[in-house]
């Protein structure tokens, strides 16, 4: 006996397929705080005064899909106080947080399918409100840019 796959059977398996593709362009994987490496560019020098650090990365971030596949290589800047208020930023919690704010970042901007000439851009926007938000914020002054100081080490991901 031999079935024949109605019309409306063959609809609902070719909606199946496209909502399978649509998932595959989900956002997997995680930046390690590792990839954060902080170095001082402007030294503290006392209770009112400096302490700058910053860490640069440049990130590719990619979408997999048989449909859609795209990338963007973006160079970030994430730079942060030395001190914020009476608190001391260590490189380990700079680099915890820039990692976490990237990780979330970069889910949401490759969620919202943008073209790669738009997709660093948002990347970065993103990650700074991320770590900057005066009300929800991790690090108060953080600063998420594209590469701007010259002899900062540059870690890459992946």
């Amino acid at each position: 006996m031999r079935l024949q796959p109605s019309f409306t059977g063959c609809r609902v398996l070719l909606l199946l397929a496209v909502l399978g593709t649509a998932h595959l362009a989900c956002v997997g994987g995680h930046i390690p705080p590792s990839m954060f490496q902080f170095e001082n560019v402007v030294p503290y020098t006392g209770p009112e005064g400096g302490g700058w650090k910053v860490a640069q990365v440049l990130i590719l971030l990619g979408r997999i899909s048989p449909m859609f596949s795209s990338a963007a290589t973006c160079d970030i800047e994430v730079g942060v106080p030395e001190r914020s208020g009476d608190t001391w930023v260590t490189n380990e919690f700079a680099q915890v947080e820039a990692a976490k704010a990237a990780d979330q970042a970069a889910r949401r901007v490759l969620r919202e399918r943008h073209m790669t000439a738009l997709a660093c851009f948002k990347f970065r926007e993103y990650m700074q409100s991320i770590l900057a938000d005066p009300v929800s914020g991790t690090i108060p002054g953080a600063r998420v840019s594209g590469f701007q100081r010259e002899g900062v080490s540059r870690k890459t991901f992946p």
